[in-house]
C-alpha cells in the first residue's frame, strides 16, 4: 500500500512512498493542504470560493476540477473522495500529516492526570517529539496573494499552532528545570521566546531560570532586554508583574 506524507509545518513538502513529489499548481497544493487539515468533506462551491474568490462560480468550479485532476495525476485517486457536489480526503486513506501528529502528541499528554500546563516525566519524550515535528510555521513561505479567504485560514492555523508550540516549550522548559536540567530548560525557553520576543511570560520564565541557576546578573540583563524590546517595538514599559519579578 502506498504511503502519502504531507509536511505542512514549514515550507510545504509532499512525499509518496518516501519520494518527494512536486505539485506544480499552487492552488492544487493549497487544496491538498486544506483538505488534509480539515478532514470532513466540503462542498465544491465552498472550496471554489475559498481558492478562487474573484471568479464567478462556474469558472471557479472548473478551476477546482482541474486542481483535483492535477492532484490525482501526481498522487493517485485513492486518497480523495469526490462527487458532483462535495470533495474531501478519503476517511481511511492513511495519509501521514505532521500537523495531525503534532496535535496527537499534545493530546497524549492530556491523559496523564496532571494540569494541562504541567509536564510530568512521561510527557518529556512525547512533547520533545512534538517540537521536533514543528520545523517552522504552518506553510511557511507559501501564500495565495489572490485568495484572501485561504490566506485568512492559513493565518488562523499558523497562530493556533504557534500558540500550541509556545505552550509545549514552556511546559518542557519548566519540567527540565524541575529536574535540574538547565541546558535543556534554557534551550526550550529560548525557542519559546523566539516565537514572540514581546511575550512577557516567556521573558519572565527565562529570568526565573537564570535566578534559579544562581545567575542573578543574567536575570537582570534579561529584564533589561525585555524592557528595551518593549520600548522599541511597542513604546511601553514591562508589566508590573515583570518589573516586580
Amino acid at each position: 500500500m502506498s504511503r502519502l506524507a504531507l509536511y505542512l509545518l514549514g515550507p510545504p513538502r509532499v512525499e509518496l512512498d518516501g519520494e518527494p513529489i512536486h505539485i506544480g499548481r499552487r492552488k492544487a497544493l493549497a487544496l491538498l493542504a486544506y483538505l488534509s487539515g480539515t478532514p470532513d468533506s466540503h462542498r465544491r462551491d465552498s472550496l471554489a470560493t475559498l481558492l478562487w474568490p474573484d471568479y464567478d462560480q462556474s469558472s471557479a468550479r472548473a478551476h477546482l476540477r482541474r486542481a483535483l485532476v492535477s492532484l490525482t495525476n501526481r498522487l493517485g485517486s485513492q486518497w480523495f473522495v469526490a462527487d458532483r457536489e462535495t470533495m474531501g480526503i478519503y476517511p481511511d486513506s492513511g495519509i501521514w500529516l505532521d500537523v495531525a501528529q503534532f496535535r496527537q502528541k499534545l493530546a497524549e499528554c492530556e491523559t496523564h492526570g496532571h494540569a494541562a500546563h504541567a509536564a510530568c516525566p512521561a510527557c518529556l519524550a512525547t512533547l520533545t517529539e512534538a517540537t521536533e515535528l514543528y520545523r517552522d510555521d504552518f506553510l511557511a513561505g507559501f501564500s495565495l496573494p489572490d485568495s484572501l479567504p485561504f490566506d485568512e485560514w492559513q493565518r488562523n492555523q499558523t497562530e493556533s499552532l504557534r500558540g500550541d508550540l509556545g505552550s509545549v516549550l514552556g511546559r518542557l522548559s519548566a519540567s527540565h528545570a524541575a529536574q535540574g536540567e538547565y541546558n535543556q530548560a534554557f534551550a526550550a525557553a529560548q525557542r519559546w521566546l523566539e516565537l514572540d520576543p514581546l511575550y512577557e511570560a516567556a521573558q519572565r520564565h527565562i529570568m526565573v531560570l537564570y535566578s534559579s541557576n544562581g545567575q542573578q546578573t543574567a536575570a537582570l540583563r534579561q529584564y533589561e532586554l525585555c524592557e528595551r524590546t518593549l520600548a522599541e517595538e511597542l513604546g511601553v514599559p514591562p508589566s508590573a508583574e515583570t518589573t516586580s519579578l
